[in-house]
């Protein structure tokens, strides 16, 4: 199904780059809580030299918001606000982004032109993004296929969003002007499972390079979504590695929907839906559905839009959780109002049959004839209808360009329309800068070996598995985990699956991952050399520190897992032996595993599993040979 649909996926990740400064002023690339200053700007849209308005531009000033930008000395200064020309490009930033491409085969540039991309949804002060292409073409191997790369970009991050309401959005000026490489890679074809996998091995050669920052936040993957027949979706902001397939699969999903129901519009002969609307707030002041009697009490309207051809299609779901009233409502949230509510779920939003026959008599309406209910402000119904009508009469055309923002759960919703093409001029405030051919050979010698040769590496320096050195690997905690095997003197493999997989375990049980951070990991590894818990206790109290908000030592008297002696951990061996006599007697040595985990539960995380098990496999042989003092309570 997937070959017939002609699924192609363009990837973009954007990486933040490790050097000490910004790309264009000397503020440090840090996170900032605290934002003594702010100032507040509206972006208006203007023509450009052909005398047209950038769609997307014109999207976002219809909203008529401003933007209020909060900053802090400490991260932040006159570059960010767009009071100050922005200085020299950062010449560490500047050779990260050359190796990055030198790595992935591209064509070096001879100069590098710094160039204003427009952004209009706020998140740069001035109204454009300063960018500069260092490198066109290259590629890299995945699964024995070739993947292209078009373009290695040096620029600078936007800034961070602190949130939004009717009235003005809210940004921190910390994250602006942050260096980042963008690399573009030709589209893709396979499943969306296949799409993770070329992220992943593209994240895998950015790291090799060790010009690139790690941690949450560092970097984010975009992608541009089509099927055969319809238009290039962009979805930005994908923040986890393996979220891709998923949000690959719910794009999939929803343009299929919507050529779906464009052939089934063009079998009816309909090649735009007629869209008419008005105001029925008088027909549903005491309406039945609570959603609309609420609008209304609180001084809102109602309009209602007929969208003819369109009955039974709004709530046609052909995969779950697609649907084309689904994507109506959408909109309507982009415009700060809640959604919409369309004849195809009348009865389920609380609507009776009397209200919806009122309505499609006010409509003129027939049984093909959809009916699209709008309630909120005045001022934000009359605003969004338009884009509501506009959304609904291009139905037959089946996949609109557009760009949507990818959620947590790894589907997409809209954000607005595709910018236009010509959104790159000049940035006339910085000089060109020229790669030289020294330059050149530098790199190409300071170019690093391949990741996978890092990863046998780590295989074998600690002795660990292939897929534990890969996690090791692709994980923030490389040089750490190093550090500490060198140290501590447990087992490589021990410390490598605390770093890797306990966290994404105790997220699994309910505790964030941000919660079990490098800092209670590590110590409590050293608690565990040091002889104070036993390893098998290390969920218990990670868990116990991150819900109690104390340290791990203090998590560990708290819970009385102090490690025991020898001698006590061979009295509790010798008890649980004892009571479990007849076991011993019928299953002999394959009564080890039930009693190592009686033994391991009444312990309670108190002694090492390696202690345990050699003193149940002594306690046993005693028992069977007749010589132990089983049941007793020596010790």
């Amino acid at each position: 199904m997937r070959d017939k649909e002609g699924l192609l996926v363009g990837l973009e990740i954007h990486q933040q780059l490790a050097i000490p400064t910004k790309l264009f002023c000397a503020c440090p690339p840090v996170k900032t809580d605290e934002f003594p200053y702010h100032f507040e700007r509206r972006l208006r849209p203007s023509q450009s030299e052909t005398g047209r308005l950038d769609p997307a531009a014109v999207f976002e000033y219809a909203k008529g918001r401003s933007n209020r930008y909060y900053w802090s000395p400490e991260s932040a200064c006159l570059v960010e606000a767009d009071e100050e020309p922005p200085h020299p490009m950062s010449g560490a930033g500047l050779e990260a982004a050359l190796l990055v491409g030198t790595v992935l085969g591209s064509q070096l540039v001879d100069e590098v032109h710094v160039m204003r991309k427009i952004v209009i949804d706020g998140s740069n002060t001035g109204g454009f993004q300063r960018t500069a292409v260092v490198g066109l073409g290259g590629s890299f191997e995945v699964n024995g296929g070739r993947v292209g790369v078009q373009s290695v970009t040096l620029e600078e991050d936007a800034a961070r969003i602190l949130g939004e309401d009717s009235e003005s959005r809210h940004f921190a000026l910390d994250r602006l002007g942050v260096a980042l490489v963008e690399v573009s890679l030709d589209p893709v074809r396979g499943a969306p499972e296949h799409v993770g996998e070329v992220a992943l091995h593209l994240g895998r050669l950015l790291r090799s390079t060790g010009r690139v920052a790690r941690g949450l936040g560092t970097i984010r993957q975009d992608l541009n979504v089509s099927l055969a027949g319809g238009k290039v979706v962009e979805v930005k902001g994908v923040q986890k590695l393996n979220l891709l397939p998923r949000v690959v699969e719910y794009e999939r999903k929803r343009q299929s929907m919507l050529i779906g129901v464009a052939e089934k519009l063009r079998e009816k002969g309909i090649r735009k839906v007629s869209c008419r609307h008005r105001d029925v707030t008088s027909l549903l002041g005491a309406s039945s559905s609570g959603v609309v009697r609420r609008a209304v009490s609180e001084g809102g309207v109602v309009h209602c839009i007929a969208a003819d051809g369109l009955a039974g299609l709004l709530g046609w779901e052909p995969e779950p959780g697609v649907r084309l009233g689904k994507e109506l409502a959408e909109v309507a949230r982009a415009n700060s109002l809640g959604g919409v509510i369309h004849s195809d779920e009348f009865e389920r939003q609380g609507l009776t049959g009397a209200e919806a026959a009122a309505l499609a008599g006010a409509m003129g309406a027939d049984h093909e004839c959809a009916l699209i209910l709008v309630a909120g402000r005045s001022e934000a119904v009359s605003r969004v209808v338009p884009l509501v009508e506009a959304r609904a009469a291009e139905a037959p055309s089946g996949v609109p360009p557009e760009t949507r923002a990818a959620t947590d759960s790894g589907e997409t919703r809209y954000m607005r329309p595709r910018p236009g093409s010509q959104r790159m001029y000049p940035e006339t405030d910085i000089q060109d800068i020229e790669v030289g051919d020294e330059v050149r050979r530098r790199l190409e010698r300071e170019a690093p070996l391949p990741w996978t040769e890092s990863v046998e590496r780590l295989q074998r320096a600690f002795t660990l598995s292939r897929d534990l050195a890969l996690k090791v690997y692709d994980s923030e905690t490389t040089g750490e985990f190093e550090a500490l095997a060198a140290r501590l003197g447990l087992e490589p493999s021990f410390i490598a699956s605390v770093l890797v997989d306990l966290p994404a375990r105790l997220e699994r049980e309910g505790v964030p991952e941000s919660a079990v951070g490098l800092g209670p990991l590590t110590a409590s590894l050293e608690a565990v050399a040091a002889g104070k818990v036993a390893k098998e206790a290390l969920p218990e109290v990670l868990k116990a520190s991150a819900e109690k908000g104390v340290t791990v030592d203090q998590a560990i008297r708290s819970l009385g897992l102090g490690v025991v002696t020898e001698e006590y951990v061979s009295r509790v061996v010798r008890e649980v032996v004892g009571r479990q006599t007849k076991l011993v007697a019928e299953r002999g040595e394959d009564a080890f595993s039930p009693l190592m985990g009686e033994a391991m539960k009444e312990l309670r995380g108190k002694a090492d599993g390696s202690m345990v098990a050699r003193l149940l496999r002594r306690e046993l042989g005693l028992a069977r040979s007749g010589e132990g003092s089983t049941g007793q309570n020596g010790g």
